[in-house]
Order: C-alpha cells, then structure tokens, then sequence
C-alpha cells in the first residue's frame, strides 16, 4: 500500500506542476506576445516587418520569443497610410477564399510576398469580438502561406519596410 500512496503523491505533484505551468503559458499567451514557431525566418526581409498597436501607441518587431516591443515611430497609421493594392487584395481572396476576412494587407517592398491579417471568430456568433488573428504571409511566386505570428486579441497594423 505504501507504493500506492508514493504514486498517487508522485502524479498528484506532477499534475499539480502542469496545471501551474499550463496557467503561466496561458497567461503569456494572452497577456504577452509569445510565439516560438520559427517558419518566419524563411521570408525574406522579415526584419522589415513592424506590427503597430495606435491605440497603445506600440510597435513591435517579430523575435526568436514572440513580438518585442521597440521604438513607436510616433505616427498615426490608419487604412489611407497603408498599402491597400487591389491587386494585393485580390491575390490574398484568391488565396483564401471570399469567406476569409481580411482585415490589413500590404506588401513587400520587392514585392514578392503579401503580407496580411486574417481574422477568425472564436466568439461563434455570441454577442463578443473575440477574434484569432494570423498574420501571414503569402509568397505571390509560388503561393506558399508562412503564419509569422498569431494569437487571440491581437490586433495590429503591419506595416513592411
């Protein structure tokens, strides 16, 4: 009986440190800007690419760990300021379907790739917002999709440099 008491002290530890680990990572992943996926560095020129909050007056560079804040460049982006081709567009629907909503797009300055949010409804048609955003990139050469980063509530404007 002894054995029985050791195992069940043993998993109850053990589950006890991965409801606690479990509980930190979901509160990264709300709160913070964690993303350890590294498909992003197969996009040439990603350095280029910052994500703008205007409301909090932020900007933020994608990392090994996530988004990294960095300088604001003190500017109020809204949809006249950014890259809103009809082309663009048109390659993104075509890509994705006309279901998909896209909320921002802009392209690369070589223009290779299309760089665009994608919003998906995680509320299924309560009365929230509550929206998953992807930020990929699409390769206009051989229309390969690379999400760069993703997370629930994220909301930013792309810009690409």
């Amino acid at each position: 009986m002894k054995w029985l008491q050791r195992f069940l002290l043993l998993v109850g530890g053990s589950a006890g440190a991965v409801l606690l680990v479990s509980v930190m990572y979901f509160l990264l992943f709300i709160f913070g800007n964690a993303d350890f996926s590294q498909a992003y560095r197969n996009i040439d020129n990603y350095e280029g690419i910052t994500f703008i909050n205007t409301y909090k007056h932020k900007a933020y560079k994608r990392t090994f760990w996530g988004l990294q804040e960095v300088e604001y460049p003190g500017v109020s982006l809204d949809r006249h300021e950014l890259d809103q081709s009809d082309e663009a567009y048109e390659l993104v629907k075509e890509k994705e379907g006309d279901a998909a909503w896209i909320t921002c797009f802009t392209t690369s300055p070589d223009g290779k790739y299309v760089l665009y949010a994608e919003a998906i409804s995680i509320s299924k048609g309560a009365s929230t917002d509550d929206d998953h955003i992807y930020y990929r990139v699409l390769n206009t050469q051989d229309g390969s999709v690379t999400t760069i980063y993703d997370g629930p509530y994220k909301c930013f404007w792309a810009t690409w440099q």
